[in-house]
This record gives C-alpha cells, structure tokens and sequence, in this order.
C-alpha cells in the first residue's frame, strides 16, 4: 500500500477493534491486568515498608530493653519454668510427706517461685544485698522443710539419720531448681519484645503474600499484554510489512492504550 493511502496507527487499531471478534475482549483483559498489577505492586511496597517498620521497632525495642543480653523468649521459658514448677511441687511433696501434703506443698512452691522472682529483679536492678537475703532466706526454708522430713512418720525411712540425709539432698536439690527458676526469670524477655516481634512477623508474612500476589498480577499483565500486542502486529504486518517505523509508531498506539479508561482500582488498604 502507498504511504500516503495508508490508514494512521489509530485508524488501524480502531479498524481491528471494529472487525476482530477477540480484540476488544484482548484490549480489556490486559487493561485489567494491567491496572491490577500496578494495584499488587504499590500494595507490595506498602506492606514492606510496614515490615521493615515493625523490624526496626523491634530491633530498637530490643535494645533499648535487653542492650547487652540475649534475652530467653518468653514462651519458651514459660514453659520450661513450668516443668521446674512442677519438679518443685514433687520435691515439696516428698519433703512435706507424700500426697496429703498437696496443698501445704503447692504453698511451698509458691514460696520459692516468689522468692526466685524476687531475686530475678534484685539481681537486674543490681541490689546485691537483697539478693543475699532472699538467698538467706531460702536456705532457712530449706532448713526448715529438712527438719520437717526429719521428724516426719515417712514409711520408706524408718531411721532418722537416713531421713536426715535424704531431706538434706531433698531440699539441696530445691534449692538448686529456685536458682535455676531465679536466673530463667532475670533472663526471660519482656513481653513488650514478645509483641514487637509478633507485629515484625505478622508484617513480614502480610509483605511476603503480597509479594507472591504482585508476581502473580505481574505474570499476568505480561501474557495478556502480549497477546494483544501480537494481535496488533498481525493487523499492521498485512498493511506495511517492510515499514518498521509504521509498525513500531502502531505498537506503540496499542501500547498507549493499555494506560487509559483503567477499572477502577481496589480501595487502599
């Protein structure tokens, strides 16, 4: 076809639209996908923008909070204080004198939880006298349940003497659980942390599953571009073959039109 009978990049594409049966519906799904992957990639951004918020939240919490410590997570050491809670609660049963002393010796574990709790904070606020008379203190309770074991009907030990040892190795190894439970709670993280660190993962998944969704759009946008873009150059490869300059300035008209009369995006979040 002579140049100057040729139709412009616009009249061909309208031609196409007018006459092709796929080519408004190819038009409309790579608008659409078009749109929404620029919808997925903003929403990207904003979700690791909120990650590496809560991440720097955490991190400055962290050392505000714990600046020369590795502080035990809280879960964790929860748990791991209830396992020695328990062990307390059997240790106490076998000084106090088998199961009728249950209560008396759920009261003894509550003692020494209390008195490792206080001796956590006076170790962290640094109060080194406190700490000695809480520790003077467990021993005399130790000493105490000791001398109950001793005097106490317990049928495995008919003889004192050996009541008297095995209550002394009884309340050492009591003693021994309290400090374990005192240095667990000094080193335990504050909750705060806990949460901080919650919000830093709970962002990080939100960002990560944005991210899959922007790659998904993006794919997407890609294919159905693609497509009527091939479409385009089938059309205009029958009108000017050898004339690249009329190709590309047609191609370039279709791509345009990706950019224009968008859906309507879906509202921020």
């Amino acid at each position: 076809m002579r140049p100057d009978h040729r139709p412009t990049p616009t009249q061909v594409i309208g031609e196409l639209l007018r006459n092709h049966p796929e080519a408004a519906s190819l038009l409309a799904r790579a608008t659409h996908w078009q749109s929404l992957a620029g919808w997925s990639a903003a929403r990207a951004r904003r979700k690791l923008a909120a990650a590496q918020a809560a991440r720097l939240a955490y991190e400055e919490l962290g050392h505000l909070l714990e600046p020369r410590r590795h502080p035990v997570n809280l879960v964790a050491g929860l748990l791991f204080l209830l396992v020695l809670s328990a062990a307390l609660v059997l240790l106490d049963l076998i000084e106090l004198g088998g199961l009728r002393s249950l209560p008396a010796a759920l009261a003894a574990t509550a003692v020494w939880l209390t008195e490792a709790w206080l001796a956590a904070v006076a170790a962290r606020r640094r109060r080194w006298t406190l700490v000695a008379a809480i520790v003077g203190a467990a021993f005399l309770l130790a000493l105490l349940l000791v001398g109950l074991h001793s005097v106490s009907s317990y049928p495995a030990w008919p003889d004192a003497g050996r009541r008297a040892v095995f209550g002394a190795l009884t309340g050492a190894f009591i003693l021994v659980l309290t400090a374990g439970a005192a240095a667990l709670m000094a080193h335990l993280e504050p909750a705060r942390l806990l949460a901080a660190r919650r919000r830093w993962y709970r962002a990080q998944a939100a960002y990560e599953a944005a991210a899959e969704t922007e790659q998904a759009d993006a794919r997407a946008a890609a294919v159905t571009r693609e497509s009527w873009l091939g479409l385009v150059r089938a059309q205009v490869t029958t009108i000017g073959p050898d004339d690249d300059q009329f190709i590309q300035a047609t191609v370039a008209r279709a791509t345009a039109l990706l950019g224009t009369n968008r859906p309507q995006l879906p509202p921020a979040e």
